[in-house]
């Protein structure tokens, strides 16, 4: 399929994210919101991406400037999504919602459009059943900042075509992103299940007393979080155990007792909540640095590393 025009539906982090990729990567791109404000708002974020990104040579001396006229903020959906050869939505993760704004583009977006997701945790089975025509849409969830993170996870919905996916999946391949491509749906997909199982065990080392909140997020930074750039679970495993096999049958009893010990709340507890939100409002970080200090840093960081993983 031959795209070059789309379409970004929702102007917030997400939206922003891809817009600035697509438009980098010469997509002509329009850009929805129905807040105007809003939109004025992720322009001017999106300039700062695309400078953001030419500073650290990830994209050619000149883009962010050519790129920022391939884009058109547009706050009527019909005109915005009218001539779109590709759409990817970003609206809050709310499946009513969902469905109202694939509905919308639904019935005013050519046949042939796909509707791409970047829901982090519904199903595109039950999403796409709000469409016309459900064999075009699909899932492409990224990871925060979209901008930076070359990931992003890819599943088609039940009645979604190997084509739409396999499109997909070019298209991703064309803006730089490392698409990882589901054999099956499941709610979270890979990503946010493994950071919702870490989740809760930092949560509960905290609230329990094992550690407090920097020690925990040190423990990860300067331990197993040093190989998570190149070494996943598996693989890791792999190779501690000296193939697969033999590390399932050395640790199986020693990983029994920790699962064992291990909560298994499916909502956290008020007072978790409360110790977790108590510990980390006290981390230095957090007492000497404004939410987007840290996230500028977060993001120089993040340039360091790509440079180091992929020096290309």
């Amino acid at each position: 399929m031959n795209i070059s025009t789309i379409s970004c539906v929702g102007a917030g982090l997400i939206g922003q994210g891809w817009a600035t990729l697509f438009s980098a990567y010469g997509y002509a791109v329009t850009l929805h919101d129905l807040n105007a404000a809003m939109l004025d708002t992720a322009m001017l974020e999106i300039q700062l991406n695309l400078a953001f990104l030419e500073k650290h040579q990830l994209v050619a001396a000149g883009t962010a400037g050519a790129a920022i006229k391939r884009i058109t903020p547009c706050p009527v959906l019909e005109a915005a999504v009218g001539q779109a050869d590709y759409i990817q939505e970003s609206v809050p993760d709310d499946p009513e919602l969902k469905h109202q704004v694939f509905q919308a583009i639904d019935a005013v977006c050519p046949v042939e459009t796909i509707i791409a997701s970047s829901a982090s945790g519904l199903l595109m089975s039950d999403i796409q059943t709000a469409t016309r025509y459900p064999d075009r849409c699909v899932l492409a969830h990224p990871i925060l900042p979209v901008h930076l993170i070359p990931l992003v996870e890819i599943v088609g919905g039940d009645l979604t075509t190997d084509d739409t996916v396999t499109a997909c999946v070019e298209l991703m391949h064309s803006i730089g992103k490392t698409p990882v491509r589901l054999k099956k749906e499941v709610p979270g997909y890979i990503v946010n299940r493994l950071q919702a199982a870490l989740m809760r065990e930092a949560f509960d080392l905290v609230a329990s007393g094992v550690a407090d909140a920097e020690a925990v997020d040190q423990a990860f930074c300067s331990g197993v979080g040093l190989r998570d750039p190149f070494l996943g679970p598996l693989l890791r495993a792999h190779l501690a155990g000296n193939g697969i096999q033999n590390f399932i049958r050395n640790y199986d009893k020693s990983y029994q007792k920790r699962w064992q010990s291990m909560v298994s709340w499916t909502t956290v507890p008020e007072t978790t909540a409360n110790s977790v939100i108590k510990g980390v409002n006290e981390m230095t970080e957090v007492r000497s640095q404004s939410i987007e200090e840290m996230k500028a840093w977060r993001d120089d960081q993040l340039i360091r590393l790509l440079k180091i993983i992929d020096p290309g």
